[in-house]
């Protein structure tokens, strides 16, 4: 990084000159940053879901009245190691950077940007008194499905600078700090494994003996983040346990057994044995891999009261 300090003295008629005292050198300099996203699931980053964060663009001044007049800029260059793109193996998370929270100076569009331009400084509050410290906003986009893991990039800011620090009273600088740095700001985000269920409800229809009730066969739906391998089981419901019948109840608290099993009609499907996925998740928003059951009434129960007979049994997904 280099800086240099330029005095400039103008004589105004026949005074020699016209200046307050000397305001001391302000302290102007790049540093080191980073950016971290919120933990979010891979649901979450492919629904465009994930908060945006703000960090230090990587240089400020300090110490000193900074004015607005004379030639003062601050302009930076960003490049991205991974093409704006959070990367992970072989999987990306577009994002973009911005001089501002709305993105209308985004870097990859405009490549340098002056954040002493007058629009700039007007739009964000970055410029009080002695200090100016801009910053950079960094969002999110593009959609992604992603595998589970944490995902990086790293930016690079080449800073180039002229601060005036004192105007003559033709608002010339007077008092002026130049330099050139360089930052570098690691960007970071952890995707989290995530799973989504389709689960309609099952029905028995109505019959006066137990055995017309016939047996039910469908399909719960799941999917998991893209890679995540899981498992599928049921909850026992309103039983202590699943075996050997899990049990409806009408209002008076009189049951009906019955179970679900397997897609082979024999193997009672409970959270002791869950089912493996068949494959791995592929991140689908509306979940399409099925996992097929069978439920079917106990027909050897004795004949309950009539009435209208119920339970609650929950999907229960292991990743």
């Amino acid at each position: 990084m280099s800086r240099r300090l330029v005095l400039t003295l103008a004589l105004i008629g026949w005074a020699a000159l016209l200046l307050a005292p000397a305001p001391a050198r302000a302290a102007c300099q790049t540093a080191n940053s980073s950016a971290s996203f919120a933990d979010s699931s891979s649901y979450t980053v492919q629904a465009n879901g994930v908060a945006q964060v703000s960090t230090s663009a990587g240089f400020s001044c300090s110490g000193s009245v900074i004015t607005l007049g004379g030639t003062s800029s601050a302009r930076a260059t960003i490049t991205s190691a991974n093409g704006w793109k959070l990367a992970a193996g072989a999987d990306r998370i577009p994002y973009a950077v911005s001089a501002d929270p709305n993105g209308t100076y985004s870097f990859a569009q405009y490549g340098t940007i002056n954040y002493f331009d007058p629009t700039m400084l007007s739009l964000l509050t970055i410029l009080t008194g002695g200090s100016f410290t801009p910053r950079i906003y960094l969002t999110v986009n593009g959609n992604a499905n992603v595998a589970a893991g944490t995902y990086t990039d790293t930016l690079t800011v080449q800073w180039t600078w002229t601060i005036c620090h004192a105007v003559n009273l033709s608002n010339a600088c007077i008092l002026s700090e130049s330099g050139t740095g360089t930052s570098t700001i690691p960007v970071t985000i952890n995707v989290g494994k995530d799973c989504q269920i389709s689960a309609p409800p099952v029905a028995f229809g109505s019959a006066s003996l137990l055995s017309q009730f016939a047996e039910v066969t469908q399909s719960v739906l799941v999917d998991c983040s893209k890679g995540t391998s899981f498992n599928v089981a049921f909850t026992s419901g309103s039983a202590p346990s699943a075996r050997p019948w899990r049990t409806m109840k009408d209002g008076a608290g009189r049951v009906l057994q019955y179970n679900l099993y397997r897609s082979d009609g024999a193997t009672i499907w409970d959270e002791s044995n869950p089912q493996a996925a068949a494959t791995p998740g592929t991140g689908a928003v509306s979940p399409a891999q099925p996992f097929t059951y069978k439920a079917r009434i106990n027909p050897a129960q004795a004949a309950p009261v009539a009435g209208t007979y119920s339970d609650t049994v929950s999907v229960v997904v292991t990743f």
